[in-house]
C-alpha cells in the first residue's frame, strides 16, 4: 500500500517515512499560500501528523502492539501495526489519542499565535502562521472523528459496539458507515471537482474492507487453534494487509479554511 516511501527519521524506535505522493501536497500549499508561507506551514504541518501519529503509537505500545512505521502521505499519515488492540477500551483510548493530540495542537497554536500579538518583534506574517495550523490541527482532530471506519471515530466506533456485539459483528458495522461515508466523500469529490477527497473516499472504501476481511480470518484462525497465538502475526502479514490507524488529510484543501489572503489580512 504505501510504496515508493523512504525512510527519513527514527522517533522512540519507529521509523518514519516519507511517501512520493507527499511532493504533492507540497505543492498544493505553494500553490494556494505562496512559496515561503506554504513551505512553512507543510513543515508545521508534517510534525503535526507525525505527533498525531505517535500519540496513536504511543498507547497502541503501552497496550502492548509493535508499531512497524510511521508513513506521511498526501492524504496525511498512517501508524501500521502487526495487530490492533482487541480490547474495546484499549482500542478505544488508542484510536483517542491521535485527535487528542491535535486538538492540544490546534488550542495551543490559536493561543501562541494570539499571545505573539502583544510581541512588537514579532510580525503578523508569523502569527498567522501559528493559528493557521491551529486551526488545521482543529480541523483534524474533528475530521478523523467522522465515524468513518478505518479513521479514528470508526475505530471509536467499533471500540463502542465490540463490548456487545463482538469483535467481528462491530468491525463490519463500522466498516459498513465508514464505506457509506467514503461513498458520500466520492459524491462530494466528484460534483466538487475535488480530486484528493475523491481519492481519500476510495482509500477509506477500500481499507474498510480489508480490515474487515482480516479480523473474520483471525477470528477463524484462533478458532481452529483456541489459544495459540504466536502464528496469528504471520498469517495475517501473509494473507492481508496488517491493521493500520487511518488518518485522514488535514482540510487544506476547503474553501472555508485560511487561505493566502487571511495570512495577510492584518499586514
Amino acid at each position: 500500500m504505501f510504496g515508493s516511501s523512504y525512510k527519513v527519521a527514527t522517533i522512540l524506535g519507529i521509523p518514519i517515512k516519507v511517501h512520493i505522493s507527499l511532493l504533492l501536497m507540497v505543492l498544493i500549499m505553494v500553490s494556494k499560500f505562496g512559496i515561503v508561507t506554504g513551505i512553512l506551514l507543510e513543515f508545521g504541518l508534517i510534525i503535526s501528523i507525525v505527533l498525531h501519529e505517535l500519540g496513536h503509537s504511543v498507547v497502541a505500545i503501552h497496550k502492548g502492539c509493535r508499531v512497524r512505521e510511521i508513513t506521511l502521505m498526501l492524504i496525511g499519515g498512517a501508524a501500521k501495526m502487526e495487530h490492533i488492540p482487541e480490547k474495546p477500551l484499549d482500542e478505544f483510548l488508542m484510536a483517542l489519542a491521535g485527535p487528542a493530540v491535535s486538538l492540544i495542537l490546534g488550542l495551543g497554536g490559536i493561543f501562541f499565535g494570539n499571545r505573539m500579538n502583544f510581541l512588537p518583534v514579532v510580525s503578523n506574517f508569523g502569527v498567522n502562521i501559528f493559528r493557521i495550523l491551529g486551526m488545521i490541527n482543529i480541523g483534524l482532530a474533528l475530521f478523523n472523528l467522522l465515524p468513518s471506519f478505518p479513521m479514528d471515530g470508526g475505530r471509536v466506533l467499533r471500540a463502542a459496539l465490540s463490548a456487545k456485539l463482538g469483535r467481528v459483528k462491530a468491525t463490519f458495522i463500522a466498516a459498513r458507515v465508514g464505506r457509506i461515508i467514503a461513498v458520500l466523500f466520492g459524491i462530494r469529490g466528484i460534483f466538487g471537482g475535488d480530486f484528493i477527497l475523491i481519492f481519500i473516499a476510495f482509500f477509506i472504501y477500500t481499507s474498510a474492507g480489508q480490515e474487515y476481511k482480516y479480523v473474520q480470518m483471525e477470528a477463524m484462525y484462533k478458532q481452529r487453534m483456541p489459544g495459540y497465538d504466536a502464528g496469528l502475526e504471520s498469517f495475517s502479514q501473509a494473507e492481508i494487509t496488517d491493521g493500520e490507524v487511518i488518518v485522514s488529510p488535514p482540510p487544506y484543501d476547503e474553501k472555508r479554511r485560511a487561505t493566502k489572503t487571511d495570512i495577510h489580512s492584518d499586514n
